[in-house]
């Protein structure tokens, strides 16, 4: 089988950085698979939002909702499971510039595959919460960049979902985001599996000339953790039960507290959140459709499901919260 130097780094990544459990290149389904209505569903509502908006009305053209999913294939999938998220990565390495026609074509191009890989994710993984789709590539013409990032905004904005990422990472955002972040982690991983920081590895072995040497600069990393943040090494989703289950043995979460966590109007007030973030263990984990918004496999603070509808813009109101409450997260990394 060929490999891909581009998707060994965007698997590096996914694993390294991401914290993916579970990543695979070529990602492709099996005809014996039965995917039903049920499981398609949210899927298709998605499908049916975006096609009947101004702006992609004839992306697809002709092509069903069925016929986008059938016969799937994903460059690269990662699953974090500790944050039930979802990651599907399309990755060209073109050394002359992404190229896919005319710019207008491939900026059209690109935002399908984003799409149809959403589409693909919710339809077999359907028990998952999150999901991120994102078209990754080193080098793309500024002209033909500024047309896939305007129709990137629209597509956000028809989405409109926490729970669904989309993005278009290229260029000086390639290095920044995906290269950096990767070669500061990667140095103590010693996986033959990876070609790309085999790579890394085999271009730093000169020890004669140390300004040869490949690695991430440290300034850039405080560019990076802005806006995917973490605390002792946990993303929200992860960090959220470690000190939930923490407080509870340090009898930091009184009574009282315990019983404000379970009304909606206070998980909003001090969370955000639109789901109450305790739920007594006899009540549905499910919201009104049908979709899980609890953690299923695990009781918390003793009787209850904590939500898992955490997101990035959580992060200061938890905090704080963990503050009041008198939690000294720094203290007690797992």
């Amino acid at each position: 089988m060929k490999i891909e130097i581009a998707e060994s780094l965007i698997y590096s990544y996914l694993k390294h950085v991401e914290g993916c459990r579970i990543v695979q290149t070529n990602w492709t389904t099996s005809g014996k698979w039965t995917v039903t209505k049920y499981e398609k569903e949210r899927a298709r509502v998605l499908f049916n939002k975006i096609t009947s908006s101004e702006h992609f009305s004839g992306i697809f053209k002709k092509s069903s909702f069925d016929q986008l999913i059938k016969q799937a294939e994903i460059d690269v999938i990662g699953i974090n499971t500790a944050e039930e998220t979802i990651y599907g990565i399309d990755v060209a390495f073109h050394s002359a510039g992404l190229n896919y026609g005319s710019k207008t074509e491939t900026a059209i191009r690109i935002v399908k595959k984003i799409f149809r890989t959403v589409f693909i994710m919710q339809s077999y993984f359907d028990e998952n919460e999150k999901f991120k789709s994102y078209f990754i590539t080193p080098k793309v013409n500024p002209a033909t960049q500024v047309i896939i990032e305007n129709l990137m905004i629209k597509a956000k904005e028809v989405i409109n979902d926490d729970n669904i990422s989309i993005d278009f990472i290229s260029n000086e955002q390639f290095y920044v985001e995906i290269v950096d972040p990767l070669l500061i982690n990667i140095d103590e991983e010693h996986d033959t599996a990876e070609l790309f920081s085999r790579a890394i590895k085999l271009m730093n072995l000169d020890g004669r000339n140390r300004k040869s040497k490949i690695t991430g600069p440290k300034p850039i990393i405080n560019r990076i953790t802005s806006s995917k943040k973490e605390v002792n090494g946990m993303k929200i989703g992860q960090f959220v039960q470690h000190s939930f289950r923490k407080a509870f043995d340090l009898n930091l979460l009184s009574d009282r507290e315990i019983i404000e966590l379970q009304k909606p109007e206070y998980s909003k007030r001090i969370f955000n959140s639109n789901f109450e973030v305790l739920r007594n263990k006899n009540r549905p984990i499910e919201d009104e459709y049908g979709r899980k918004r609890y953690y299923s496999k695990e009781i918390f603070c003793g009787n209850y499901h904590l939500t898992s509808q955490w997101i990035e813009p959580q992060w200061k109101l938890l905090l704080d919260w963990l503050k009041k409450i008198g939690y000294e997260y720094k203290n007690y990394a797992p």
